[in-house]
């Protein structure tokens, strides 16, 4: 049996979007990609709405530019009613980049960018439509887990995790940054993990994977969210207290040197690591170099292992190590691997991860507004 499928099936697809063009190319790619089957077509929110009430599909694939620009409104009422995984399938760059990024912030868990019409976009959209899809079918329990909680209102306390070979000492030195690692689901974690860490005015550096073009409003839109100077990291950037980096999407990594007392970024250019350019893992691993123990790693949610051997270095470097919580996850693939390694420090919910870096600094976790 595919581990995409169960007795019950394929996994059901919905698509939702006003072009009957792609309408028609969405269900050509879903229904050949192993252990997924279209169930239905809608080309508004209004007939989205009703074919997700009619038809119960598992994966919700959304067009934001529907008549009257109503995605955005279909996507909040879907997860506020009842959440599945959605994955957006957005234009390039512009006001479409502004609206994906938003869609994220509300809990899409991935974005397909539309092709332009070149044969090898065409054949990059299906590779990511694709690959997305089974992003979110891993997805789909995660959802289940964490309504579950929500059904029983069941505090999730901090973990120890275990040990490693060489442990990383009780007392980490004085830290200068903290480095933050995601991909699926990471647009919202991301934020909710610096808005609640922003009190403590450290530098921050963060990789989330992104394509060019959306890490520039990622990081103003977390700028707005966490009155912290965020910017898309630039070779050569100076890190300071309340400022964070965000690593551009494209071709290049992003490291942090320390020289003098001071926190530099380099952008270089590089092949893929760990499947991903930019790469956490190579975030990581210069953390790990230049800083040691002044240092904080954090891997949130994501599909894949980026990450977890970059944290494992910053570990043995005596940098303090957290990870979510599997059940926090939209996607336990990331912070799992870390586990898995042995490279956590701890395992912490998302909603007190800024609280236990507090803890680590010893600071008061900061008081969220109601």
């Amino acid at each position: 049996m595919s581990p995409l499928t169960s007795s019950a099936g394929p996994v059901k697809v919905l698509v939702v979007d006003d072009s009957v063009l792609m309408q028609k190319l969405m269900t050509q790619i879903i229904n050949s990609t192993q252990g997924f089957q279209v169930i239905g077509v809608a080309g508004s929110a209004e007939e989205g709405w009703d074919a997700i009430q009619e038809l119960r599909p598992d994966i919700l694939t959304l067009d934001l530019e529907l008549p009257g620009r109503h995605g955005l409104k279909l996507l909040a009422r879907v997860l506020k009613q009842d959440p599945l995984p959605v994955l957006i399938v957005s234009a390039f760059g512009g006001p479409g980049a502004d609206n994906t990024i938003q869609a994220l912030e509300l809990g899409a868990i991935d974005f397909i960018e539309k092709p332009d019409g070149s044969t090898h976009t065409l054949e990059g959209f299906m590779k990511h439509v694709a690959a997305a899809l089974q992003r979110a079918s891993a997805s789909r329990r995660m959802l289940a887990a964490a309504k579950e909680l929500a059904a029983q209102q069941r505090p999730v306390a901090a973990a120890p995790a275990r040990p490693i070979a060489a442990p990383a000492p009780a007392a980490h030195g004085k830290v200068s940054l903290i480095a933050i690692g995601a991909s699926t689901g990471g647009v919202p974690a991301v934020q909710t993990v610096m808005r609640d860490a922003a009190h403590l005015r450290l530098p921050i550096a963060v990789v989330q994977h992104m394509p060019a073009g959306y890490t520039a409003k990622f990081a103003a839109r977390l700028s707005a969210a966490t009155g912290l100077d965020v910017r898309e990291a630039a070779d050569g950037d100076r890190l300071r207290p309340g400022m964070a980096v965000v690593a551009p999407g494209g071709s290049k990594h992003l490291e942090i040197e320390e020289r003098r007392g001071e926190l530099i970024c380099h952008l270089k250019e590089a092949p893929l690591v760990s499947g991903h350019c930019p790469s956490v893992d190579v975030m990581f691993h210069s953390v790990a170099r230049s800083l040691g123990a002044q240092a904080i790693g954090v891997l949130l949610t994501g599909m894949g292992r980026d990450g977890a051997d970059g944290l494992l270095a910053m570990r043995k470097a005596g940098a303090a190590t957290l990870i979510q919580s599997g059940e926090t996850c939209v996607v336990n693939g990331m912070p799992k691997a870390a586990f898995e390694l042995g490279a956590a420090e701890r395992v912490v919910p998302l909603d007190q991860i800024g609280g236990a870096i507090a803890g680590l600094l010893g600071e008061r976790p900061q008081q969220r507004s109601a």
